[in-house]
């Protein structure tokens, strides 16, 4: 079947549309996980150095 039918249609939509729920919900977490500046003290150098620069 070279043709689609429109449940597999609905279906594989239903699929990417889970799929980009799930990407929406999970990035924020990832990516503030895998930012080492964020983990670091706020004692290192450069966060005194980019908190002076922060008026500049």
């Amino acid at each position: 079947p070279a043709e689609e039918t429109a449940s597999t249609t609905s279906t594989k939509q239903t699929v990417v549309n889970k799929a980009k729920q799930r990407v929406r919900r999970l990035l924020p977490e990832v990516t503030r996980n895998n930012v080492p500046y964020l983990q670091q003290s706020s004692g290192t150098p450069i966060y005194h150095a980019l908190s002076e620069l922060k008026g500049w």
